[in-house]
């Protein structure tokens, strides 16, 4: 029956019992789980009775003696403050002097974490147990200080005297609050004395700034401080009264949890203040809550100096409008402009800034002169509206506030009925709509449905981004600062901010708000208080408790569906589920208070271990976790896909956001996207006029069996709603208790994933004979398009118009020399030094592997405006036979067009004249008639065509150390037609000629196609005959295939000159890979028909695939930059089995639902306190097992590190939604 596991392991229980009392006694270590000296546990006693013992007897002094109260509190102070200052030095010197003591006599180093062994009542080990050191020294001073002033005024604040002035004389009263508010003070006092206790309320994993010492006397300052403040006013003595008693639950309220730590409290205080009183948003980070507060503040000040209503009308509508704008990006433009000029980041720098930022370029996506155009036209007629009518509001009647009123309302109708006709959903999400899309799948017909809806988006965009906030303006500027008030003018001046900032920062609500006060007013009588407040304040207290409100129902309905699914779900029930239903039934008044407590805290209703054992949470910001969003990810395979769909889907959640279609996306909503196997999460951060700023964060494939649970119920929920094929288009939605609500899918341009597995492909005898084929043929595309498109793009720009060159053949030579008749140089040339002059080919810049590989040409320059040198190969006749004088050859060095290698014999060579018939040299002849180059390939080349230089071969590739026997035996393999057709495709045209020409005159040069011959021949062996001891490629199977892929080439001596080249290595991987592709198209699609066919796939490689492994880093590069397609091999080692991958960039639908942010926000909380105080890290623990309601798995996976583990984690992105 249901599940076994539980909700807090047994290790975990002894851990947690020896915990408690730290936490309740203040830090004490009472319960150690091994034997510890009594002086121990007594000095422990001591230091936490101290304060007590002190304020006691002084407490007796002062009502027995005729001591004045005054003399007592800052004797008690000052006692406490000299006592905390001397223990801690005391530690100091104790430890700084055991510090230089080695200990030798450790025996069991794990035991040694756990256990500490005492040996006196004051040594080392025992003043570091009892007394522990401070992380930062300063901290030792102001420690001391802080706990005489608590304990000297808790001294007067507990005093009988002042308990019986509160209460009566009530002896009863007075005794139980001096006695357990001296505890509550030792209790806070001690974190001071010594170190903090462990506490359920952590917002931080770690306490950097040694911030936990100070949470509790912070809170017993308050209290301390509000009684200071009741002494001088008496009209607060009935609250007084109340505190006085909730002062001594302190202990209780740390033991639950219930109060927020300091970074946790001040975050929160000033996100109510930005949101209920100044009209914000909450912000997506500490430093922009910050900015905002100051900026809101100055614009409250500026507006409460002005000295007329029309001024601060006009200055508040002009303020709240630029605030509402998307100041967060403003700001880290200005920043990066600014670290960019100032100080340059070096690359790595960039790229670890750049890792989980999106951008996107676009109207919105930034600010650049169209966005300032824009917002100041609106600016000016925001200022124009607010002018206007502030102006002419006094003789304005109850006829037009009427007419304005019964517009808002009309416009409030408006937008909900544009934005449920969007949406699949509609009457809360219990209907589909019939006008959305039946199938998302029908590609055709969903893009025209959508398109339809779009026009309704459009409407819905003027309508609520323009129309309504100027008109709210309108009405807020006629009534907000009306004569003859009583309010306080600071009050005023604040209230007249929030109304006419909120009605940009949150359109659809602060129309809501409007309406509703406009409803109130019509409806009350005109003599009520209500109308005394005025417009400002009215908008205030509507804003605030509709904010409470939605709190409120959304916190009943995530306690009810916990509730209910603890049953109905039968992998929920546990054995004790049925008695913890009937105490949640009976004690419902107090289940109710703690919702009601949450909702008006604005806190998180948190389930212990999402059981229903219902607390509140402590108050935090809303974006729930401390550290900057996007800051870390669990970094895995699968991130950079996130990391590519992240940015083009930004996009297609601005427009959705812009059309209404995914409802009102306030900061705190979260949204769940779906696509293929893939799952989005989005989390809103900020909402303003014109944009919102979501963080992206991507969740791992499912490999588990909770993942698969849940995203099975997340697939089945989407289908129901968009796949309505068979269906009717209007049905209700029978998952709408689920958490997760449908709204919208958007065509988003992604990758998709399909693996296949290769066999029958990969391991037939036929596909792997025609891989060796192919493979020839791709080592001569790869060098030719490679050499073509480095070399020759920069030679022919080089070559003058005017050089017109001839070839001269010389009869008594073996080889070729090619002349020009033109000797004039440019100058350019001439000056250059000899060692520049050496081959063009030898010295080749570094080959990267870009894979937009198509061979093309640029447009020739103007080539009569100067000139430059020839090309290598092109040289002149005077300076071969005469070198320039001013460049005389270096001791050591060889000039390549004399002696730079010496031809050797045995490499099919010596050339034989035209016509004469090439020795065997002992060598059978191959069967059929084998292409021989006729040229020394390491020496140097003399080209019969002056432009084969531009395609020549670097030096160090020519010189090929196997053994040319061999090699002769292969030349047959070498497919000299194909290398032709190749050729007669690149777009060499140069100085007038065209590229059909130039063709024509390089393929007939045996000397250029001999070393490309040589080259692809030695490649080909290198790869599929020298490692291979005899055997042929094709026989060794997929294995050889799949090593060869992947660079594990098989060894052979001759692999070394192949490795020792990384470019010409990559090169002939590359090609390799190109005739796996091959194959696998071949296997898919059928055979290649012909050369041209061949050319078509072999370019749609070059210009839009990435073929590689998908542990490349080029690999990674290709998907980021959106490369069209990718092709890796792989091998299934569980299955044996081959496979092949391929990613196809093409619109993919998406589909979008919202989550319930109170859900999300308990499951955290609940995350946080499980985590962070049980340290209940099993991963069998019930609080992670699948929820198909609550979605609980993916909610904790989507939580920030370390409590969490999304693979990626964007930056906060501000998203336009214009």
């Amino acid at each position: 029956m249901g599940s076994g596991a539980p909700l807090l392991n047994e290790y975990k229980q002894d851990f947690f019992w020896k915990r408690f009392p730290q936490t309740l006694l203040g830090g004490q270590k009472l319960r150690l789980g091994y034997d510890a000296p009594a002086y121990v546990y007594i000095n422990q006693l001591l230091l936490f009775m101290f304060p007590w013992v002190v304020g006691g007897i002084f407490t007796a002094v002062v009502e027995l003696t005729t001591l004045d109260v005054s003399v007592g509190y800052y004797s008690v102070g000052g006692i406490m403050a000299a006592f905390v200052l001397i223990a801690q030095l005391i530690s100091f010197v104790v430890r700084r002097q055991g510090a230089t003591v080695t200990r030798l006599d450790i025996q069991n180093i794990l035991a040694e974490d756990d256990e500490v062994d005492f040996e006196s009542c004051c040594g080392v080990e025992t003043v570091e147990f009892v007394l522990p050191g401070k992380k930062y020294t300063v901290n030792i001073m102001i420690h001391a200080l802080l706990s005489g002033v608590m304990c000297g005024y808790g001294f007067w604040y507990l005093v009988p005297t002042t308990l019986n002035s509160l209460y009566n004389t009530n002896t009863a009263a007075t005794v139980v609050l001096f006695i357990f508010g001296w505890l509550t003070i030792c209790t806070a006092q001690f974190s001071l004395t010594a170190a903090p206790p462990p506490e359920p309320a952590t917002f931080r994993a770690q306490d950097v700034y040694e911030i936990t010492p100070l949470m509790r006397p912070f809170f017993v300052y308050v209290f301390l401080a509000f009684d200071l403040v009741a002494r001088f006013h008496t009209s607060f003595s009935g609250v007084n009264q109340v505190l006085h008693v909730v002062f001594i639950f302190l202990p209780l309220f740390w033991l639950l949890g219930l109060l927020p730590p300091l970074d946790a409290l001040f975050s929160w205080l000033g996100e109510q203040v930005l949101v209920l009183a100044l009209g914000g948003s909450p912000a997506a980070g500490d430093i922009r809550l910050l900015v905002m507060l100051l900026l809101s503040s100055t614009t409250v000040v500026i507006t409460y100096f002005l000295p007329s209503s029309l001024a601060m009308v006009i200055t508040a509508a002009c303020c709240g409008y630029l605030l509402s704008l998307d100041l967060g990006t403003l700001g880290r433009q200005i920043l990066r402009w600014c670290r960019s000029s100032s100080n340059p980041c070096r690359p790595d720098q960039k790229h670890q800034e750049e890792t989980n930022t999106i951008v996107t370029t676009g109207l919105g996506w930034g600010w650049t002169w169209r966005e300032c155009l824009l917002h100041l036209l609106m600016l000016g007629v925001t200022a124009a509206v607010a002018a206007v009518c502030n102006y002419f509001s006094q003789p304005v009647n109850t006829t037009v506030r009427d007419a304005l009123g019964y517009s808002l309302i009309a416009l409030l109708v408006l937008l909900k009925v544009l934005q449920s006709a969007q949406s699949v959903y509609v009457c809360f999400g219990l209907v589909r709509n019939p006008l959305f899309p039946g199938s998302a799948q029908r590609m055709g017909l969903f893009k025209k449905r959508k398109k339809i809806l779009g026009y309704v988006g459009y409407i819905y965009r003027i309508v609520s981004t323009t129309v309504t906030p100027l008109l709210m303006v309108a009405y807020t500027a006629l009534y907000v600062a009306p004569t003859g008030l009583t309010v306080n003018t600071f009050i005023l001046a604040v209230a007249v901010c929030r109304a006419l900032r909120v009605v940009w920062q949150r359109i659809t609500s602060a129309l809501f708000e409007l309406v509703v006060v406009f409803i109130v007013t019509i409806a009350l009588p005109t003599d009520v208080w209500w109308n005394s407040l005025g417009l400002g304040l009215q908008l205030m207290l509507v804003g605030a408790s509709r904010d409470r409100f939605l709190q409120l129902c959304n916190k009943l309905y995530f306690a009810l569906t916990i509730l209910v699914t603890s049953w109905t779900e039968k992998k929920q029930r546990r054995k004790d589920t049925v008695p913890i239903i009937v105490l949640n039934c009976v004690f419902f008044p107090v289940v109710l208070a703690i919702v009601v407590a949450a909702a008006l805290l604005s806190a998180p209703l948190l389930p212990l271990f999402t059981y229903p054992l219902f607390l509140f949470g402590f108050p935090r910001p809303m974006r729930s976790w401390p550290g900057p969003v996007g800051s870390s990810a669990n970094v895995c395979p699968d991130t950079m896909y996130y990391r590519q769909v992240a940015a083009v889907f930004s996009k297609a959640l601005g427009r959705a956001f812009s059309s209404g279609s995914l409802g009102d996306p306030d900061p705190g909503c979260h949204y769940l996207v779906r696509y293929q196997d893939r799952s989005l999460w989005v989390q809103v951060l900020e909402r303003g006029h014109g944009f919102c700023t979501v963080s992206i964060k991507g969740l791992e494939l499912q490999e588990t069996s909770c993942h698969t649970v849940e995203a099975t119920r997340v697939d089945d929920i989407f289908e129901l709603a968009f796949e309505r094929d068979g269906h009717s288009a209007c049905g209700m939605n029978s998952h709408v208790f689920n958490t997760l609500l449908p709204c919208d899918a958007q065509l988003v341009n992604t990758y998709s994933d399909a693996r296949n597995v290769l066999t029958g492909i990969i391991d037939s005898h036929d596909s792997l004979h025609q891989l060796t084929s192919d493979f020839v043929k791709t080592l001569v595309w790869v060098f030719l398009h490679h050499n073509a498109k480095k070399d020759y793009s920069c030679q022919r720009d080089s070559v003058s118009r005017h050089d017109v060159v001839t070839a001269e053949r010389d009869v008594h030579s073996r080889t070729a020399l090619v002349h020009p008749v033109d000797e004039e140089l440019s100058e350019g040339y001439r000056s250059q030094p000899a060692s520049r002059k050496q081959s063009f080919s030898g010295s080749l810049p570094d080959w990267s592997d870009d894979d937009s590989d198509i061979f093309e040409m640029e447009t020739l320059g103007d080539r009569n405006k100067n000139k430059v040198r020839l090309p290598a190969g092109l040289s002149d006749k005077k300076q071969t036979t005469k070198p320039d004088a001013a460049t005389p050859s270096l001791p050591g060095t060889i000039d390549d067009d004399d002696s730079l290698l010496k031809e050797l014999d045995g490499i099919g060579l010596p050339a034989t004249d035209t016509g004469t018939k090439p020795k065997s040299h002992g060598f059978p002849q191959p069967a059929t008639q084998a292409y021989k180059p006729p040229v020394n390939l390491s020496g140097s080349l003399k080209f019969t065509s002056p432009y084969s230089s531009a395609l020549s071969l670097p030096l160090k590739w020519r010189d090929i150390p196997i053994d040319p026997t061999r090699l002769d035996r292969l030349m047959d393999k070498f497919p000299k037609d194909w290398y032709q057709h190749v050729l007669s495709l690149l777009d060499l045209s140069v100085n007038g000629k065209t590229s059909k020409q130039i063709c024509e005159e390089i393929s007939t040069d045996d000397v250029l196609t001999g070393i490309y011959a040589r080259l692809v021949v030695a490649c080909y062996a290198v790869v599929n005959v020298l490692g291979l001891s005899g055997s042929d490629a094709a026989s060794m199977g997929a294995s050889h295939v799949y090593k060869v892929y992947t660079e594990d080439i098989p060894w052979s001596p001759d692999l070394d000159w192949l490795k020792e080249d990384s470019e010409l290595f990559h090169l002939v991987v590359r090609a390799y890979r190109y005739a796996v592709k091959l194959m696998y198209d071949q296997g898919s699609l059928g055979l290649v028909d012909g050369e041209e066919e061949l050319v078509e796939y072999l370019q749609e490689y070059d210009r839009d695939w990435y073929i590689g492994c998908e542990k490349d880093t080029q690999w990674e590069q290709a998907v980021l930059q959106g490369k069209p397609n990718l092709f890796s091999l792989g091998y299934d080692p569980t299955q044996g089995a081959y496979t092949g991958r391929v990613l196809t960039q093409q619109e993919v639908v998406t589909h979008i639902g919202q989550l319930s942010g109170e859900a999300v926000r308990g499951q955290w909380a609940s995350l946080s306190l499980e985590l962070l105080y049980f340290t209940n890290d099993d991963e069998e623990r019930y609080s992670i097992q699948a929820h198909p309601t609550l979605l609980r798995n993916l909610t904790v996976q989507a939580a920030d590190p370390p409590l969490g583990y999304p693979v990626y984690s964007s930056q906060p992105t501000g998203v336009p939604v214009l």
